[in-house]
């Protein structure tokens, strides 16, 4: 009976198998078509005229648009915070390109801000790849922030949904040496001051077929067992009560509140300083897109009021 039930249960992974790397690759054209519908809603009309906009700096020097940025700052000749920026997109779609008026209504609240493209994971890239790769454009902004008038001493970091996950790693391995010696990344000489997340994918490792598949979509094979991926699981992760403030933000139709709700409780349990803001009815984009609606400008100041206190 046994050898039965194994011959049966062979052809069923290899079907399983077979039926996720379609999924997959049906989601990844999903995500390419979305950036287009989702720049498209965005409304240049509303763009602040006095912010400087610089794009596509190469951060990495391989001419890869992964490793592109664009840059947004009022140029009056005087020192701002700095602000490096990751998009959403289940980390496998979008770019820099859907955040750009987001960018600019943080440039019009005082930051430099950095929106920076990561390679998008699947097939050939996975989410350590993308934490690599922000390391990369963090070094490179620190280096050249004269040319930005940004000031190193006073760095943040935004991310929007996967791109949240992507900002608190970031930060954490300015506070974990372990964690920089298990991915590889070399000591720093400079910290964080302050977290952002916008409707954050904060509980990606939940035991859920769905986030099941993403998984397997965004690591590689045997990240379970891989000390990197470990760092990720935010709530066995010790090093969250070294975090520098954090600010979570979501609304009741953002579609992942409940990760941020999760997040929050996590925080909490560490003591780490943070503030949740439930705002507006916008939805998972809204302050992405529409940043420039009463409500949402009152979120931003909120935002920029807690991080450069």
């Amino acid at each position: 009976m046994s050898a039965f039930v194994t011959m049966l249960h062979r052809p069923a992974q290899t079907f399983l198998l077979y039926n996720l790397i379609m999924i997959n690759r049906i989601v990844k054209k999903i995500g390419e078509k979305a950036l287009k519908v989702d720049v498209a809603k965005l409304d240049p009309s509303r763009l602040p005229g006095n912010i400087t906009e610089i794009s596509d700096t190469d951060y990495a020097g391989d001419g890869l648009s992964g490793h592109k940025m664009d840059v947004f700052f009022r140029k009056d000749g005087t020192k701002k915070p700095i602000l490096i920026d990751i998009h959403g997109g289940g980390f496998v779609s979008e770019d820099k390109a859907m955040n750009r008026m987001f960018g600019y209504y943080m440039a019009q609240a005082g930051f430099v801000v950095f929106e920076l493209n990561v390679r998008l994971a699947y097939p050939e890239w996975t989410v350590f790849d993308q934490i690599e790769d922000i390391d990369k454009g963090v070094r490179y902004v620190l280096d050249n922030s004269g040319d930005y008038e940004a000031d190193i001493e006073r760095l943040f970091i935004a991310g929007h949904s996967s791109g949240g996950v992507l900002a608190v790693s970031e930060a954490l391995l300015c506070v974990d040496p372990d964690m920089r010696r298990d991915y590889g990344i070399k000591d720093r000489d400079y910290s964080y001051k302050g977290v952002l997340t916008d409707c954050g994918l904060l509980h990606f490792y939940k035991s859920s077929i769905a986030y099941w598949g993403m998984r397997k979509m965004c690591f590689p094979k045997g990240y379970k067992n891989d000390k990197r991926y470990g760092y990720l699981a935010f709530e066995r992760n010790a090093s969250l009560a070294k975090l520098p403030k954090t600010i979570l933000i979501t609304n009741p139709k953002d579609v992942l509140r409940k990760m941020t709700f999760h997040f929050d409780k996590v925080l909490e349990s560490q003591g780490t300083e943070h503030r949740l803001l439930l705002y507006g009815r916008d939805g998972h984009t809204g302050i992405i897109f529409v940043p420039y609606t009463e409500q949402n400008m009152a979120v931003i100041d909120q935002v920029t009021e807690y991080l450069l206190e």
